[in-house]
């Protein structure tokens, strides 16, 4: 009987054991499927999450945010103020480091807390826990929720480190007023980045993941205050922080500003010439949510410079309704600040990359540098002069006679002198002397693409460019005759910090000499000093040149410093005419604010010497060196190997240079016609002195005795541009 009992107790065992095994089994095959279908689908959520793209300026401050569905700004662990990372930790699950996803402890006190308080299980929850409900489940509450949540967040424990799980939390939780994650919080609340945050403001955050909404500082300040010191007293009490670190985090005063819509909305233009290219590589989606971080090359401070002397001259009497510029390094091609119109959120289409307009007079020093690299010289003189071109078109003759802007001539002038004052005809010979097959290939190696269909027009800057081009062309000037291309992009990385592109410098292209872009500065540089540019002037070295497209439609100047070269254009979107507005006005003066309000680099601001040439007194009509009796001389920079020899054999005594009405031939008056009006060349003593007898005032008589010099500015100094 006994054999028999312990027989039957032997088998019960056997069986229990049995079955035991039989549902460790089969648990732990339902556990694993649940974990992996658990981690794909906690995968899934993360991979989808909406995240912002940042666009970082040079000194990798965000300066643009693009919001996805859910305003957020994903950072890895390590970019999180350590002393954020307790504040959490401390008030949220401060044995989270020492469970397994759940916290027994904190349950069983939960579930004593419902039976007397007749209250909800709320209070339980791990981060983990919590990272499980902010990605897989709903916020119901239920026991058999509960317990999935549990087991759910066992899964994660099991497949990610702490470490992982907290970075996903702290990217993942809500803060109120819109703001995902800690560092949307921090820029929101403190305009600052989570790495950045002190102990009081790292309480402050911490203590709003409770209740966002309710303890916002904008709702309710007390209750956020009241929060911030349980959280630094939970730390206190933990002994994770100092009695001193506590009172000096307590009596911290702390600055709260709401983030405004625009306080991360700088540069739209260039942000979004940025955009339009990275849709093509990565599509809609990942631009929108997908939490790219865009690093540029965008100079906050000129950024800004630029958008005020831009406001500036928006509020003032104009007649045109555009405004467009751009900064870059000449020596590395960075874009340093960009702005393509008026208004962004009127107009989008950008006026710096996507219009190409006549730059007028404004492309004349990539023609004179290539007239260098063809063999002519600063004193190559030239006869400005009526002079007609023809040329046969569809078996019909067309003649082509340019003119000046100030409709005047000026008999022989030197190539330097010509540019200096924008002379047209002397512009259109040269182009005709090295021919336009030549212009066209030049310019393609500055980065420009003429028109092959258009004439000896091209010297005038009749083939349409884009601002930017032209400016970056300018950059070979000051870069000893190297030219980069325009870089906006230094490096992409994606929401998990991987990198998708970065920049590599290329190889600068050597467009022109060192030594015919040291001449070329040169000569620009007294465009500034004396020519048409001169309402660009400022205090220190610069170099650059005006330009105005036919019926007044485009104003431009293009200026540089040894270390920056920036480029304005007004004008009308229709292309309508603008009121007596040229390059050497608006454009020229908006160059000369924004340099002057520009902090210093601590860069050279000087142009480099080049120790092959000397500066020589050149007679700017001759091209010989000046004598005493040269009516208008210059400093031309002639190589030392191939200095000039002979001086002006022209001027050889004292001339004064007067306008003559050629009806009278008597000196012109203010109310001779334009168009009458010569300006002649005399000996000193030998000019007539008898004013025009012939044009009056409707109004009032002439007298004919009186001294009208002052009325008569020699011909010299009646350009404009």
């Amino acid at each position: 009987m006994r054999i028999s009992l312990n027989g039957t107790l032997i088998k019960k065992r056997w069986i229990i054991t049995g079955l035991t095994i039989f549902i460790l089994l089969i648990s732990i095959i339902w556990f694993l499927d649940f974990k992996s279908s658990t981690i794909k689908e906690f995968k899934k959520v993360q991979a989808a999450q909406s995240n912002n793209t940042i666009f970082y300026d040079i000194d990798k401050k965000p300066f643009h945010i693009i919001s996805g569905i859910e305003d957020r700004k994903y950072v890895k662990l390590n970019n999180i103020s350590r002393k954020l990372q307790i504040s959490v930790v401390a008030i949220e699950d401060g044995r989270f480091f020492q469970h397994f996803g759940f916290d027994p402890i904190r349950i069983i006190a939960a579930t004593l807390r419902l039976f007397k308080k007749n209250a909800s299980l709320q209070g339980a929850s791990t981060i983990t826990q919590q990272l499980v409900k902010l990605t897989l489940l709903s916020p119901d509450i239920s026991i058999k929720r509960k317990v999935t949540e549990i087991f759910m967040a066992i899964a994660l424990e099991i497949k990610y480190s702490k470490s992982q799980l907290f970075e996903f939390y702290l990217n993942k939780v809500y803060l109120g007023h819109g703001n995902y994650g800690v560092e949307n919080a921090a820029l929101n609340f403190f305009h600052k980045q989570a790495s950045d945050l002190t102990l009081a403001e790292s309480a402050f955050i911490a203590g709003l993941i409770k209740k966002p909404e309710g303890y916002s500082p904008f709702v309710n300040l007390k209750m956020s205050r009241r929060r911030q010191l349980i959280v630094l007293k939970r730390l206190k009490t933990l002994k994770w922080i100092s009695s001193q670190q506590y009172n000096d985090a307590i009596n911290e005063q702390l600055l709260i500003r709401k983030r405004r819509p625009s306080s991360y909305q700088i540069a739209p233009y260039f942000t979004n010439h940025i955009l339009l290219q990275l849709k093509q590589k990565y599509g809609h989606k990942m631009i929108y949510g997908g939490g790219l971080q865009i690093y540029t090359t965008l100079d906050r401070k000129i950024q800004m410079t630029m958008e005020e002397v831009k406001t500036k001259r928006l509020n003032q009497e104009r007649s045109f309704e555009e405004i467009a510029g751009v900064s870059i390094d000449p020596l590395t091609g960075f874009v340093r600040a960009l702005i393509g119109g008026a208004d962004f959120f009127k107009s989008e289409f950008n006026r710096v990359t996507q219009a190409k307009r006549q730059p007028g007079s404004s492309f004349k020093p990539i023609l004179y540098a290539t007239a260098l690299s063809k063999g002519l010289k600063p004193t190559t003189t030239f006869w400005d002069e009526p002079t007609q071109y023809t040329r046969e078109v569809d078996n019909e003759t067309e003649v082509y006679e340019p003119g000046n802007y100030s409709r005047e001539h000026l008999g022989q002038i030197t190539m330097s002198y010509a540019l200096r004052v924008s002379n047209n005809v002397v512009s259109v010979q040269i182009l005709n002397k090295i021919g336009i097959s030549t212009l066209i290939k030049s310019a393609k190696r500055f980065g420009i693409n003429l028109p092959k269909k258009q004439g000896l027009c091209l010297a005038l800057g009749c083939g349409e460019t884009t601002l930017l081009n032209l400016v970056n062309a300018y950059g070979a000037f000051a870069n000893q005759g190297l030219l980069n291309q325009p870089v906006f992009v230094l490096k992409i990385t994606d929401s998990q910090n991987r990198v998708m592109e970065e920049y590599t410098p290329e190889q600068e292209i050597q467009v022109i000499s060192p030594e015919h872009a040291f001449q070329i500065n040169q000569i620009l540089q007294d465009v500034v000093n004396f020519g048409t540019g001169r309402n660009a002037k400022i205090d220190r070295e610069s170099a650059g040149k005006t330009g105005t497209s036919d019926n007044n439609r485009d104003a431009w100047y293009i200026g540089y410093t040894p270390t920056l070269v920036t480029g304005f254009w007004v004008g009308n979107d229709d292309n309508t005419p603008m009121d007596n507005e040229v390059g050497g006005k608006t454009p020229a003066k908006l160059w000369r604010s924004f340099m002057n309000r520009i902090p210093e680099s601590g860069k050279v601001q000087s142009f480099r010497i080049n120790e092959a040439f000397e500066d020589f007194l050149i007679c700017n009509h001759t091209g010989k060196l000046a004598t005493q009796y040269c009516p208008s001389k210059s400093w031309y920079a002639l190589l030392k190997d191939d200095p000039p020899k002979e001086y002006c054999d022209v001027h050889t005594q004292q001339q004064v240079e007067v306008q003559i009405c050629q009806t009278s031939g008597k000196l012109a008056t203010q109310y001779c016609p334009i168009e009458n009006i010569k300006s002649e060349t005399f000996s000193v003593g030998s000019e007539p002195e008898i004013f025009c007898d012939i044009h009056f005032s409707q109004d009032e008589s002439f007298d004919l005795s009186a001294d009208h010099h002052d009325y008569l500015p020699s011909s010299e100094a009646t350009f404009d541009d």
